[in-house]
């Protein structure tokens, strides 16, 4: 029996309860002009009809894995990457899209910028729950960027991300133990292995709920604990960087604490920031985020309480 030929591109799509929307996604990369590609869901035991709507999708370059319990994004991924074949794996969330020639000039791009080039990541169009346009995010960042992702996750998401295999074994796999900031940690890593290639278009529609339960994005303690381990994990590679990239680094984390509600943890970023150097104009700006997630924390609790009545 003749073996299948490997496709150029393993698409990973990790999903749970979308099953309203899973047929879109799965949609816009069967519309892709490359069509050389293998697409693997793994749904994260999902107790709506998500299975029943990719088995409708009848394409033979879509394989279906059902997870038996609940495990997060991240296991859900390793898994899909575990069985990934392609030269290059791309990643999309199941409530996002792609634009149809999103995967053709990524590909393209890694291709021309030589095996060094680890990943490609495109400029993101963001949508509400109504698929109305509300923000634009196009980063302006390529080449050896390393210092640059640790000051912030100026690649943004895991649906505009394509990978050559390759750097991504060597690079790990996704940490589990991140309930956040998994995408950041294992962007981190790729910009360690090698370059980034920037296509400098809007190829994704993504996906900014207020109402999915799902996303974690939403839930404070949980971007808070994935920023911790981010810091702890490269705590030497931050203490590395010259003190005005390390101040911008710091500031970044801060600004995130302080929207979360997290005083403490905006205190101890105010106090690495002094440490570092602080400018005249930081300690003004300390001051006004220390400010900022008091008054967060004060609304937090007191939603709970109404939330409790």
């Amino acid at each position: 029996m003749k073996a299948r030929v490997a496709p150029l591109v393993s698409v990973v799509i990790p999903t749970y309860n979308r099953g309203y929307c899973i047929a879109a996604c799965i949609a816009s990369v069967l519309a892709q002009t490359l069509a050389d590609f293998e697409i693997i869901v793994v749904d994260d035991a999902s107790s709506d009809d998500t299975a029943a709507r990719v088995a409708a999708m009848s394409d033979p370059r879509i394989s279906y894995v059902a997870l038996a319990s609940n495990q997060g994004g991240a296991v859900a991924r390793n898994t899909a990457i575990g069985r990934a074949r392609g030269e290059f794996v791309a990643f999309l969330d199941s409530d996002d899209i792609w634009l149809p020639d999103k995967l053709a000039k990524q590909i393209a791009g890694l291709r021309a910028a030589g095996a060094r080039c680890a990943l490609s990541y495109t400029w993101l169009t963001c949508v509400d729950d109504d698929g109305v346009e509300t923000m634009r995010i196009h980063p302006d960042i390529d080449g050896f960027c390393f210092e640059q992702i640790l000051v912030s996750n100026f690649i943004g998401s895991f649906s505009n991300l394509v990978v050559r295999r390759e750097l991504l074994v060597a690079a790990g796999a996704l940490d589990v133990a991140f309930r956040s900031c998994q995408d950041w940690d294992l962007f981190i890593r790729l910009c360690r292995q090698g370059s980034v290639h920037c296509q400098r278009e809007y190829l994704v529609r993504y996906l900014q709920s207020v109402t999915d339960k799902v996303r974690i994005s939403t839930n404070p303690r949980s971007v808070v604990q994935g920023h911790r381990r981010i810091l702890a994990k490269f705590a030497a590679d931050y203490a590395a960087l010259p003190a005005p990239v390390r101040r911008r680094a710091y500031a970044v984390f801060m600004a995130l604490f302080a929207s979360s509600g997290s005083v403490a943890d905006t205190v101890a970023m105010a106090a690495a920031r002094l440490r570092s150097g602080a400018r005249p104009a930081e300690l003004l700006q300390c001051a006004r985020l220390l400010l900022r997630a008091g008054r967060r924390k004060l609304a937090l609790v007191m939603a709970a309480r109404q939330g409790a009545r």
